[in-house]
C-alpha cells in the first residue's frame, strides 16, 4: 500500500468550534472518528483535529486490542490538538489559545505544553530566527490578505507598515517560559502559533502511545506527516509516495478531470522501516497579486514568504519529533544554510524540489530510501 504525502504544512487550522462549548467531551472515540478493522488490519480516521485528516493503520491480530489501541491513539491526538490550538479555547485547558487571549497574564499551564514550548523557543536559535513561534501577529495579517484574495476579494499586499507594526511583538526572547513550574507569561499584543511544530510533535506523541500498547506494526498519516514502524504482514517494508508538487498545484487549479500519466503523480517514492517523512511546501496555500504568488510560509527575517523554493522533504530516524520544526527551518534557509544545519545535527535525509523545471537536489544518503520497485 502507498501513502500519499501531501504537503499541508503550516496551515492547521487547530480548532473544532463545535465541541468548545457545554457538550464538550474531550476523549471520546466513537463519536470524533471513524474506525474499521478488517482481516487482521485496523484503522481509524478522523477530520475533527489540527485542521486535517489524521489516519492511523495498525496491524494486530486482535480486534478488541486493535480497537483499545486506536482509541488510546486518538486521545493523544485530541490532547495535543487542545493544548496546541491557536483558535479556540477549550473547558478545563490553558491552551495557546488562552495564552494568546491575554499575554500579559501569569498562565499556568500543563507540563506536555511547557515541553513542546521550550522545545519551540530553542529552536528559534538554532534554525538563525527562522523558526519562530512567536510570529503570529504576521500571520494573521497575511492571512487576512490572503483570505480576502482567495474568497473573491480584493488582492493586495499587507503595508510595510502593517508588518512592521506586527512585527513590533515577535520577539521570542520576551517570552517568559518557567519550566519548573509550568508557567508563561508574555508581553502585551505577542501571540504563539505552534503551526510548525505541533502536528509533528503530536504524530510523535502517538507513535509513542501505539508502542506503549504492544502495537508492533503501524502507519500514521497526519495530513502528510507519515510515521512508520515495524514491517507490513507481507513482509516489506512501508512505503510512502511524495507528491509531485507541480502536478498536484496544476490539479488544484484544473478542477475539471484532467488526464495525467500516473508516473508524474509522484516525484519520490520511499521505503523504510520506522522512519518519519515530512514535507513543506509553498503551492496549496498561496495567493496572487498582480502576477505573483505569495504562500503562507512567512520568513520571520524578512517577514515575507521566500519566494526560491517549492518543496522540502526530509526522513529522519533519529529525533524524529523534530521533523516538523527542520522541514520548515529547510524550506526558508539559503541552501547553503540548510544544507549545514542538516551537516550541525546529522542523520537527516532531504530532497528539495527547486523550481518550475522539476530541479531537484538531495542529500547524500537520501539515496537509500529510494524504493527499489519491480514492475
Amino acid at each position: 500500500m502507498k501513502y500519499l504525502l501531501s504537503f499541508t504544512v503550516l496551515i492547521y487550522l487547530f480548532f473544532t468550534p463545535t465541541m468548545a462549548n457545554a457538550t464538550f467531551s474531550p476523549f471520546d472515540c466513537n463519536t470524533n472518528a471513524t474506525f474499521n478493522y478488517e482481516h487482521g488490519k485496523g484503522s481509524m480516521n478522523t477530520l475533527k483535529y489540527f485542521g486535517t485528516s489524521i489516519t492511523i493503520d495498525i496491524y494486530e491480530a486482535d480486534k478488541n486490542k486493535a480497537y483499545s489501541a486506536l482509541c488510546h491513539a486518538l486521545n493523544v491526538v485530541q490532547e495535543y490538538h487542545y493544548l496546541a490550538s491557536n483558535f479556540s479555547t477549550y473547558p478545563g485547558y490553558t491552551n495557546i489559545q488562552t495564552i494568546n487571549n491575554n499575554p500579559e497574564k501569569l498562565h499556568h499551564i500543563d507540563a506536555k505544553l511547557t515541553e513542546l514550548l521550550a522545545t519551540s523557543i530553542e529552536w528559534h536559535s538554532i534554525t538563525q530566527g527562522r523558526f519562530n513561534v512567536a510570529l503570529a501577529p504576521v500571520l494573521e495579517v497575511w492571512r487576512s490578505y490572503r483570505k480576502r484574495c482567495q474568497q473573491g476579494g480584493t488582492c493586495e499586499l499587507p503595508s510595510d507598515i502593517e508588518l512592521a507594526n506586527a512585527a513590533k511583538h515577535i520577539d521570542i526572547k520576551q517570552i517568559k517560559l518557567d519550566v519548573n513550574n509550568n508557567t508563561i507569561q508574555m508581553k502585551p499584543g505577542m501571540k504563539l502559533d505552534l503551526g510548525g511544530i505541533a502536528k509533528g510533535w503530536m504524530v510523535e506523541k502517538v507513535y509513542d502511545q501505539l508502542k506503549a500498547d504492544n502495537i508492533t506494526a503501524f502507519m500514521i498519516n497526519a495530513g502528510g506527516n507519515i510515521r512508520h514502524f515495524g514491517t507490513h504482514p507481507d513482509g516489506r517494508q512501508f512505503i510512502t509516495a511524495i507528491e509531485n508538487p507541480l502536478i498536484r498545484k496544476y490539479q488544484l487549479e484544473h478542477k475539471d478531470n484532467i488526464e495525467i500519466n500516473s508516473g508524474d503523480i509522484y516525484h519520490e517514492i520511499i521505503q523504510g522501516e520506522d522512519i518519519t517523512i515530512v514535507s513543506s511546501g509553498n503551492y496549496l496555500n498561496y495567493y496572487t497579486v498582480n502576477g505573483q504568488e505569495y504562500h503562507h510560509i512567512i520568513d520571520p527575517t524578512t517577514l515575507y514568504p521566500k519566494n526560491e523554493g517549492i518543496s522540502v522533504s526530509v526522513i529522519m530516524k533519529n529525533k524524529p519529533i523534530l521533523a516538523d520544526v527542520i522541514s520548515t527551518s529547510l524550506f526558508l534557509l539559503p541552501m547553503p544554510e540548510a544544507q549545514a544545519l542538516i551537516r550541525r545535527i546529522g542523520d537527516i535525509e532531504a530532497v528539495w524540489f527547486l523550481d518550475e523545471q522539476g530541479t531537484k537536489i538531495a542529500t547524500p544518503q537520501f539515496e537509500q530510501y529510494r524504493a527499489k520497485l519491480t514492475p
